[in-house]
């Protein structure tokens, strides 16, 4: 096991990584498909938002179960019957197609299924990662996770519609029940360390145990880990949030163009994510999080053009470039920061806590969203005749963010590199 763990793709990474992004790409093919299902059958925008925002309430509660669950569990036995539960919610749905899977509340109960299970699945394999890869590459690890969580994402919500146009809902459901079935045989040769722990109480109080102990590691033990989860809140509740509210409402409403465009810039800027995790595989230990952060305080420089644009009102294609390529920059540079953030939190956590702390972490985002989704709204349509003035306050704070936080950092790994 320690030869293998010396290679970055030993046999237990390369499995979890063919495991991860199959079962990725197939929930997120399920899950689009089937907001899209439930705007067919009931021709109700009401609904079919229903359906989209509702899965994240699973995803919120279940990925700290998911971390107890993983540092409780054999990860590989665990991920192995996530895929069975999976296949078997997806089958269930088939056998029933012809009494009640037609009705909407009951297709909505399917996609907070398959997101719970898919979040716990998520905590677990974050959990896995730094077990079963070498610490000086374990950057390149994280990388190599992002970017396969990246392309699967994109390309299962990419794909949806063109299949359920074209194949119908059924079929679909019987192909991804073929990947999650795959999945769970890969699952079955992977090997990850575990070490058993103590269980006293009910389930309630095991939880609230658990929990506890990570809180109080992050908080009172270690509180540069709760140091980065601060900044993750602030990149999805401002500049996240309007990066997917703000920029559609300024490329269609204050630019005048279609759909089509919006599309576009966002498959750019989704793509400047991927390409921030080659480029963080590539650095490898060489990327800190200090450096993490010096990168995105000079993506909020590179965005402060966009404010530009609407205040002296320049020609609309170049401002749809300027929006787009200062978009990708902030993607490509978050990307960076999470990976050299993630990997910081995997080295800085005892491996009896690390599934619940990275699960603690994994959630924040999902919180920023909640906030900063509707806030966003809130903001562009209260200031709907100076977009500029949104903008510059995002990207102010975002900079005052990042640099204050390099600076912390930097200090963190001045003292740690006198300590050793």
């Amino acid at each position: 096991m320690e030869t293998m763990k010396k290679k970055l793709w030993n046999k237990n990474f390369t499995l979890l990584v063919i495991g991860q992004s199959m079962s990725l790409f197939g929930n997120m093919v399920v899950t689009a498909v089937l907001p899209f299902h439930i705007l067919n059958i009931s021709e109700s925008a009401f609904l079919y938002g229903l359906a989209m925002g509702l899965p994240v309430i699973s995803l919120i509660i279940m990925t700290p179960i998911g971390g107890i669950l993983a540092d409780r569990f054999k990860k590989h036995r665990l991920m192995f019957w996530l895929d069975v539960s999976i296949t078997v919610v997806i089958v269930g749905y088939i056998l029933t197609s012809g009494l009640f899977a037609e009705v909407v509340y009951f297709v909505i109960v399917k996609l907070l299924a398959f997101n719970a299970i898919q979040a716990i699945y998520m905590a677990t394999t974050a959990a896995s990662i730094s077990l079963i890869v070498p610490s000086d590459k374990l950057t390149s690890g994280n990388a190599v996770i992002m970017v396969v969580n990246s392309l699967s994402i994109t390309g299962g919500a990419a794909i949806a519609g063109v299949l359920y146009d074209r194949f119908g809902l059924y079929p679909i459901l019987i192909g991804c029940a073929v990947c999650f079935v795959i999945t769970a045989i890969v699952d079955l040769f992977i090997r990850i360390p575990y070490k058993k722990q103590k269980t006293s109480g009910n389930i309630a109080q095991i939880i609230r145990g658990d929990l506890s102990a990570s809180f109080r590691f992050m908080l009172k033990e270690n509180r540069t880990i709760a140091k980065c989860v601060v900044p993750i809140f602030f990149i999805e509740f401002l500049f996240g949030s309007m990066i997917t509210i703000g920029l559609p409402v300024l490329i269609t409403i204050y630019l005048g163009f279609g759909m089509t465009q919006v599309g576009i810039a966002l498959s750019i800027i989704m793509f400047g994510g991927v390409l921030g995790g080659f480029v963080a595989g590539i650095l490898g230990k060489r990327l800190n999080i200090s450096r993490g952060f010096l990168f995105l305080a000079i993506a909020g420089l590179f965005s402060i053009p966009m404010g530009f644009v609407f205040l002296f009102d320049l020609p609309i294609f170049t401002a749809y470039i300027v929006l787009t390529v200062a978009g990708t920059i902030f993607v490509f540079s978050a990307k960076i920061l999470t990976i050299a953030m993630i990997t910081f939190v995997q080295k800085e956590t005892p491996i009896e806590l690390i599934g619940k702390v990275l699960s603690i972490a994994m959630i924040v985002p999902f919180i920023g969203q909640s906030i900063g989704y509707p806030l966003q709204g809130m903001l562009f349509h209260r200031f709907s005749a100076s977009p500029w003035a949104v903008i510059f306050s995002v990207v102010f704070v975002m900079i005052i963010v990042s640099v204050y936080m390099f600076h912390q950092f930097k200090n963190i790994e001045r003292s740690k590199n006198a300590a050793e």
